[in-house]
């Protein structure tokens, strides 16, 4: 009879935490399907129509699909998030290659200085970082532009960095290849000090320089993070938008739509515009790009390097 009691006793006081289980688990179901599910599918369905969320809201079919394939903008656009890709995901891994390697090589407390001082742009605002860099970028009297004029002799009122369609989005790509440099090396010092030193100490027997180390060692056995790296950045530069919003003035995406990028352009369509429906369009576009993005990711990841 005891015994019975006991186990009575144990499974009242299981049902309590099985009910706190299933209240969480419907939380987090009903907290995803508002958040994630719901505005997914009700932004196909603003995609088909013509709406201001106000006072219009008319079924156009394709006609929101139709406009973007004849929208300069949206091809303009595009190109800009690809160049975006290209130029950070480049110039970020090989600065940030350079740095981590000549980090690699210094030892005890001056390491992790190092390591803290290119990582703290990581943790700061890129609100912050964005207006500090539009001052730094600053005609005339900008630190950029009067570096330059006393090196090279150069009008300090003609360095318009922001101002240029031929030089705005490049100077943004260097302020975001700069802000994350921290990151990326933090992820390759991680990467070399898991290569064994018994790899280098076999190259330098045979004599074998430490430029020929680093390509021939160093750089392939880091192979999984330049990937995930390259992937995660890729990712980044279809969805960029702060940045380009900060240093580009109003409306942002100037001079000229030479900063324009797809979230801009959405952004600006939905709600300069009011064209919500042509807004949700672009949004699709930017979802398939970035679902074969993470598509690609993952098989990238599924492959099994072998050292």
């Amino acid at each position: 009879m005891m015994e019975n009691n006991g186990i009575v006793s144990v499974a009242k006081k299981r049902k309590p935490f099985n009910l706190f289980i299933l209240v969480v688990a419907l939380s987090v179901l009903i907290y995803y399907g508002l958040v994630g599910i719901w505005p997914f599918f009700y932004n196909i369905f603003l995609s088909f129509r013509k709406t201001d969320l106000i006072t219009m809201n008319k079924f156009v079919g394709l006609r929101n699909y139709k406009f973007m394939i004849n929208d300069p903008i949206f091809w303009k656009s595009l190109w800009h998030n690809f160049y975006y890709l290209g130029v950070m995901v480049s110039l970020g891994i090989v600065s940030s290659l350079i740095i981590s390697a000549l980090i690699y090589r210094t030892k005890g407390v001056m390491r992790k200085v190092y390591t803290a001082m290119f990582f703290a742009p990581v943790v700061t605002s890129m609100v912050a970082i964005a207006l500090v860099w539009t001052l730094l970028y600053f005609p005339k009297i900008g630190f950029f532009a009067v570096v330059l004029s006393k090196l090279f002799g150069i009008d300090p009122g003609r360095l318009t960095f922001l101002e240029q369609t031929t030089t705005a989005l490049l100077s943004i790509i260097i302020m975001d290849v700069w802000r994350d440099t921290g990151i990326r090396t933090v992820i390759f010092l991680a990467g070399m000090d898991e290569i064994p030193d018994s790899l280098y100490e076999s190259a330098r027997i045979d004599g074998a320089s430490q430029m020929r180390q680093f390509f021939r060692i160093t750089i392939p056995l880091l192979t999984p993070q330049l990937v995930f790296i390259a992937a995660i950045y890729s990712i980044n530069a279809i969805r960029v938008y702060v940045q380009i919003y900060m240093m580009t003035g109003s409306p942002p995406g100037g001079p000229a739509n030479s900063t324009m990028v797809l979230t801009l352009h959405m952004y600006l369509s939905a709600f300069y515009g009011m064209r919500f429906g042509y807004g949700a369009t672009i949004s699709i576009v930017m979802f398939v790009i970035l679902f074969g993005m993470v598509l690609l990711e993952l098989k990238a990841f599924q492959q099994k390097w072998e050292y």
